[in-house]
């Protein structure tokens, strides 16, 4: 196995380390010699240095196992005052009571002591070596004068000196290397500049000190001191540089964490810690354990190898201690945690990495939050895109995404514009809830792509209830008959959750050139809609030629008209004084409109809005005539917009009256739209002839106080969501104000939506003095009217003490006869 092989080969190079350093410590102990009686206090200097030397190592910033030790210091110190023979000794005596004091892990304690010991005995005689090479030789007597010249002396102390620091470098290198399987070239590069500035401020301070030496050997006696002085000045400069190092990178680090990307924080984080904390691996989780990035390497070196759920992975090969720490402990929400696999059990994070952790945490939550702002908003932009060409329920395009598609793909032929509409699908969807209405719209749409299947012809959903098919490359004969299997496919019922379900589809058909799609969907829309006001029972209705546009009034004014009338009654004694007409247009077959300012705001056109009014007014009066002798004095309201009302149509209106024998007394206009009369003039000519205003839906539009100065109003009838109901009691507030206005105007109120007795007993407390409802009889028929209003038997309410008005400004009015 690999691990296996490497711990071999390591054991081998400490093997070899020891052999060698045992040979140079017998053949020291065959050749040394009895020291002079004044100069044994010299052997005990270089053991004392050389233990110095090794029993303070300077850590290098960072969890590879290199130290800097001030041995070759020590080292080249003694080889230039002290014979090899005793170099060698001392080398070994010092470093082993060194290495006595050290402490090591226990599981590589003995080979570590015994592989720094025996490379620090071979260290000396290699040094020693090299300067007897080049004539070297010191004594342990006084100096001799006569020796090697200065040149040479200096030419051998920096040929031992580069020597001593190759093999330290290269043996060090190879011993981690083995032990901790990174590359040989990571090794030797890793802070290469610090460990060559350190070894030469060692030789140069080794330099001083072994001149010294030489002139004077009682020199070494100082040397300790200086020793320390070197190494708490190699250690804090370390610290330093290292701290500035540190912070530098996780500023660094901060900048590359700004990416928008979450994938590109997480593995920018897990990279990142590996390099800024020297660890073997490096976790980001996140989501509850659901993502978890995994980062390992060395120094320089690192790759991310897993990405994805926490339970898929597995411990970090090599690791044998872990630093958990949160992200994002501290702010509202925990987003994950990060985890430091580092190498050794005893390994710890110092105060400067544990502060350096906390900032870089922070930087990561903070990070981590930004990427997720970052693809919500990403998410919302793509979101609304989608929705801007796509409808969110089929998923096929919208009217503009359509027809931008048909455009770009324009190809020069000749395009059929298909126009579908589910006439009563809202209908269906209001009955069956959204869930399954959206089912069976989703039904509807796949059919209808399958009749589009081919690529020259495209679907679109261009309204709530209307589809648009497209085809193109396709004689009129084929395409006809394809849009005819299209709505055919439609109208076959749909199976919803066991019910089936069908729809009323009509559709009209156009043809002409892919450059004008859009005038060809609105013809195609205009031929679906007249084959659907006039009930053609067709699957297609086909134009073949250009489709002229009709207005909106044009087709109410065209349309059939239903009349039905609700009585109005004197709350006090129950008698009908009035009727309401309700008019509605029968749009089409199975489309009914209701003719009120809802209707009146679509129409644009002042002479169609004029013959639109004009036409409600006659068939109202026409409807009247059925039960006119049971109700004599009885008032019409008949409902008109108020931009209707102009001269013109005043002269029209007086004309109607005569044609009809009505007097104007007995004409009541409502109108919901005040601002919309043209003139004030125009309404006094109207009271003139004796017809009568209603403001309308009091209350319920912005400026009602307002409206009441745009004509002389002779009843208010409020809107019907002020009725009297228990569960709003506001109401009554508003009632109350409405009918005391109303006094000082000399305006009769109307209530309507009155359902029940107690209904009808509190409004005539208030004030009111007219209402409507299904209490007295409803909306009916106008052949109803005759029969309910001789039948009719009210309860009359028992007279009441007036109630207190806040203006006495006007009489009341009273109801009108």
């Amino acid at each position: 196995m690999p691990i296996q092989r490497d711990k071999w080969a390591l054991g081998l190079l400490t093997s070899v380390i020891f052999a060698a350093a045992l040979a140079c410590l017998v053949w020291a102990v065959v050749h040394v010699g009895q020291p002079a009686p004044l100069h044994p206090l010299y052997p005990l200097m270089g053991v004392a240095l050389m233990a110095l030397g090794a029993v303070l190592p300077a850590p290098l910033p960072s969890r590879m196992p290199v130290r800097i030790t001030l041995t070759p210091t020590a080292c080249l110190v003694c080889a230039s005052a002290l014979p090899v023979p005793w170099l060698i000794l001392c080398t070994a005596v010092g470093v082993t009571l060194a290495r006595l004091v050290t402490r090591y892990p226990r599981s590589s304690g003995l080979h570590k002591a015994v592989h720094n010991t025996s490379m620090d005995v071979v260290t000396s005689a290699v040094a020693g070596l090299v300067m007897f090479a080049f004539g070297l030789r010191p004594v342990l007597t006084e100096p001799d004068l006569d020796g090697p010249g200065l040149l040479r002396q200096l030419v051998a102390f920096l040929l031992a000196a580069v020597t001593v620091l190759v093999l330290e470098e290269l043996t060090t290198a190879a011993a981690v290397t083995l032990e901790t399987r990174r590359p040989f070239s990571v090794v030797a590069r890793y802070l290469w500049r610090i460990r060559l500035i350190v070894a030469v401020g060692e030789i140069v301070t080794a330099g001083i000190v072994a001149v010294i030496a030489v002139i004077d050997r009682r020199a070494l006696i100082a040397l300790p001191v200086v020793m320390l002085i070197l190494y708490f000045t190699v250690t804090h400069r370390l610290r330093i540089r290292e701290e500035r190092r540190a912070w530098e990178h996780l500023a660094a680090l901060s900048d590359a964490l700004s990416a928008r990307d979450l994938d590109v924080v997480l593995r920018t984080a897990a990279a990142g810690a590996v390099d800024l904390f020297s660890a073997r691996a490096a976790d980001i989780e996140i989501d509850g354990g659901r993502r978890l990035v995994r980062a390992v390497g060395a120094v320089g070196d690192t790759r991310v190898v897993y990405d994805g759920p926490a339970d898929g992975v597995g411990d970090a090969a090599g690791s044998r201690s872990v630093v958990r720490h949160e992200i994002g402990g501290d702010a509202a929400g925990l987003q994950g945690a990060m985890r430091l696999h580092l190498a050794g059990r005893s390994d710890v994070l110092s105060v400067r990495e544990q502060a350096t952790l906390r900032a870089f945490a922070a930087t990561l939550s903070t990070s981590v939050d930004n990427a997720r702002a970052y693809d919500l908003l990403a998410q919302e932009a793509r979101r609304h895109q989608l929705a801007a060409t796509q409808d969110p329920e089929t998923g096929l395009r919208n009217r503009p995404a359509l027809l931008s598609h048909i455009v770009e793909t324009n190809d020069d032929t000749v395009c059929h514009v298909v126009a579908i509409r589910l006439e009563n699908y809202h209908l269906v969807a209001d009955s069956i809830g959204r869930d399954r209405a959206l089912l069976l719209i989703n039904e509807l749409a796949a059919r209808l792509c399958y009749a589009a299947r081919d690529r020259a012809s495209v679907v679109g959903r261009v309204g709530d209830a209307e589809f648009t098919l497209v085809l193109r490359g396709v004689p009129k004969e084929a395409a006809y008959q394809r849009a005819c299997w299209a709505v055919a496919a439609l109208r076959r019922p749909v199976t919803v959750n066991g019910q089936a379900l069908g729809v009323r589809a009509s559709a009209g058909m156009t043809s002409g050139s892919a450059d004008d799609v859009a005038n060809l969907l609105a013809a195609a829309e205009r031929v679906m809609w007249q084959a659907i006001r006039g009930g053609h029972d067709r699957l297609v209705s086909y134009q073949p030629a250009p489709v002229h546009s009709s207005s909106l009034v044009d087709e109410l004014v065209e349309a059939r008209m239903s009349i039905s009338v609700e009585p109005i009654v004197d709350l006090t004694t129950g008698q009908i004084i009035m009727v309401q007409s309700v008019p509605r247009v029968l749009y089409s077959r199975h489309d009914v409109l209701v003719a009120d300012e809802h209707v009146y705001q679509l129409v644009a056109d002042q002479g169609g809005l004029e013959a639109l009014a004009h036409k409600i007014i006659f068939r109202s009066l026409t409807a009247a005539a059925t039960w006119r002798e049971v109700l004599p004095r009885a008032g019409l309201i008949v409902p008109v917009p108020g931009r209707a009302i102009t001269p013109d149509f005043v002269a029209a209106l007086q004309d109607l009256l005569l044609t009809h024998g009505v007097t104007g007394s007995s004409l009541v206009l409502g109108i919901a739209e005040p601002t919309g009369l043209p003139s004030r003039g125009t309404t006094d000519v109207l009271q003139r002839h004796g017809v009568r205003l209603l403001l309308d839906n009091y209350g319920s539009i912005q400026g009602s106080i307002e409206s009441l100065n745009a004509a002389n109003w002779s009843f208010l009838r409020l809107h019907p969501a002020y009725a009297l109901d228990a569960g709003w009691r506001p109401a009554r507030s508003v009632i109350r104000a409405a009918i005391d206005l109303a006094i000082d105007l000399e305006l009769s109120v109307i209530a309507p939506g009155i359902t029940v007795e107690d209904e009808r007993r509190e409004l005539a407390a208030l004030g009111c003095p007219l209402g409507s409802g299904p209490l007295f009889g409803g909306e009916m028929f106008p052949s109803q009217v005759r029969g309910h209003a001789t039948l009719w038997q009210p309860d009359v309410l028992p007279i009441r003490a007036p109630i207190p008005r806040l203006h006495r400004a006007g009489t009341t009015a009273g109801p009108p006869r």
